[in-house]
């Protein structure tokens, strides 16, 4: 159980980090200045990850207690 902890919450980490990328990449598709689109292209896959990796975590503090 442990591992699988572990892999929600990196998948957690991942999806928020890719979050604050398409962030970032907004803000500079508003400005007109030239950015890469690595994370408009995976959008979709960054929301997955975030959203399996939220609701795992969220069930395995559910476990514990």
């Amino acid at each position: 159980m442990n591992f699988i902890e572990k892999v929600f919450n990196w998948m957690v980490m991942i999806g928020l980090g890719l979050l604050v990328g398409r962030i970032i990449t907004l803000v500079f598709r508003l400005l007109d200045i030239p950015f890469t689109t690595f994370f408009k292209d995976y959008s979709i896959i960054s929301l997955i990850i975030l959203i399996v990796g939220a609701i795992g975590s969220q069930m395995m503090k559910d476990n514990k207690k």
